[in-house]
Formats: structure tokens, C-alpha cells, sequence
């Protein structure tokens, strides 16, 4: 096996199945999070998924290597072309608008395919959008998805109150510690769509959100883009990263808007 990476509960590797290159997560033991209760939901999550956009879950293995303690492996299809984050950071790869906005449009088919079955991914990041062979993107690392409960989205008993997700892309209602629901993703994929557009990463140093409610700076925003960055872009980024959820747009809306602005760059 060759280590890829670390995902939300464990290592990824890629491996070979039946003569077919794979990717193999294996999931760790931890003290801060009920392993077995995440490990349901992804595993329930990624055999239902049925999307292009998604990444295709093929099994999951036991392995009872260490007595008492079996490794626990998820199988899912390996993507060869690296990850979102590697487009955004890697220079010497190209990366014309085109390829942007077709890579921003894959990424809200994911979000929209989820969204449509009540159910949150929680930790949109570039590591967790995989290239495919023809540049197209999937989503992976369902650790952190929550699906709504039979009440459906208005049932008080979605809106969480869990800290989770990476510090650069959560919403201002997760750090500021008060109820979530869809919207949070969509906060989540405007900073995506702010990295894209930039080319730099949300990190400590770019793009910080402060107090007293962790907006996204529009002058900082728009001060680092290129002059040749569609300005419809920009504007949607923005208003994905509102501090009112309310006032996020949905994903119908976004793919809507994505359409236009890949009008704009072909």
C-alpha cells in the first residue's frame, strides 16, 4: 500500500483490488470522537450515494491484524489527479478559468445531490474533492455528514450544536457556537469558491475571520483575485460566505448562477 493521506478518522492508502487500483481508508481508534458512530453514518452515507460527483464506495474489509482490535477498512474507488487543494497550491499545474468554474459547478452538484437528501457533509475542503482522470471532481470523507432525522430539516433535532469541521472553512454560526443546518455548507463551499478564485488557501495568515462574527473580508477578497476573474464569481463567493445564513443561496440557485459565469469563461 502507498499512504496518501489523513482524512477525518483515519489513513488513506492506495491499493489494488481484483486487479484494480483503489483507494483503502483505514479507520483509527480515537479518545475525542465516538469512532463507531461516524463510521455508520459514512458507511450508510457512501452506499447509498449514487452520484457522479461522489466518490463510489466498493466495500468495506475487517482485518484482524492486533487481538481484539480488527482494522476496519472502507474500499472506494481511487482517483489519480490529486485534489482540489493541490490545483489551488500547485503553480506549475495549469488551471484556466474554465477548468475553475468546472471544477466550483462539480463541486455544488455534490453539495446539491446531498442537500437534496437532507444531509450535510460538515467538512467541504479541498483535500476532500478528488480529480478525476478527465478533471472532473468528487467528494469524499463523509466522516462528518450528519443525515436529517425523520422530522426532516425544520425537526429541531437538526440543527446541531457539534463542533466539527476544519477552522478555515467552518461557518461563523460553528465557531460562534450556535445552531447549524444546510447553510453551513454553503459557507463552507463560498470559501471554497474564494480559494479557487484566489488561488490561495484559507489559512492563519489569508483570509482570517475575526470577531465579533468571522465574516470573510470583501476588500481582502477582492483585493486577491486577477483582474481577469469573472466578477460573478467574486460576487457568489461573497454571498455564500454571508454571516446570516438566511441569506446564503441554496444550491439551485448557485448552479444557476455557475452556469452563467461558465458562459462567461469559455
Amino acid at each position: 500500500w502507498i499512504r496518501l493521506g489523513k482524512g477525518s478518522f483515519g489513513c488513506v492508502y492506495k491499493g489494488e483490488y481484483l486487479g484494480i487500483e483503489v483507494a483503502i481508508k483505514e479507520v483509527l481508534p480515537s479518545t475525542e470522537y465516538d469512532v463507531e458512530k461516524y463510521l455508520q453514518r459514512e458507511i450508510t452515507l457512501m452506499q447509498q450515494a449514487r452520484h457522479p460527483n461522489i466518490v463510489q464506495y466498493l466495500g468495506l474489509s475487517l482485518c484482524s491484524t492486533v487481538p481484539d482490535r480488527p482494522r476496519i477498512l472502507i474500499i472506494s474507488e481511487f482517483l489519480p489527479r490529486g485534489n482540489l487543494r493541490q490545483y489551488i497550491l500547485d503553480r506549475t499545474l495549469p488551471f484556466p478559468w474554465r477548468l475553475r468554474i468546472s471544477f466550483a459547478i462539480d463541486i455544488a452538484r455534490a453539495l446539491a445531490y446531498l442537500h437534496s437528501n437532507n444531509c450535510m457533509h460538515r467538512d467541504l475542503k479541498g483535500e476532500n474533492l478528488l480529480v478525476t482522470s478527465n478533471e472532473r471532481l468528487k467528494a469524499c470523507d463523509f466522516g462528518l455528514a450528519r443525515v436529517a432525522p425523520g422530522g426532516g430539516k425544520e425537526d429541531e433535532a437538526w440543527r446541531r450544536l457539534t463542533y466539527c469541521g476544519t477552522d478555515g472553512y467552518m461557518s461563523p454560526e460553528i465557531l460562534l457556537g450556535e445552531a447549524f443546518d444546510l447553510k453551513t455548507d454553503i459557507f463552507s463551499l463560498g470559501v471554497l469558491f474564494v480559494e479557487i478564485a484566489s488561488r490561495q488557501l484559507a489559512s492563519n495568515h489569508t483570509f482570517v475571520r475575526k470577531l465579533p462574527d468571522y465574516g470573510m473580508s470583501h476588500d481582502e477578497v477582492r483585493g486577491s483575485v486577477s483582474s481577469n476573474c469573472p466578477r460573478s464569481f467574486v460576487d457568489l463567493a461573497l454571498e455564500c460566505c454571508d454571516v446570516d445564513p438566511t441569506k446564503r443561496p441554496d444550491t439551485k440557485s448557485i448552479l444557476r448562477r455557475l452556469r452563467g459565469v461558465e458562459q462567461e469563461v469559455l
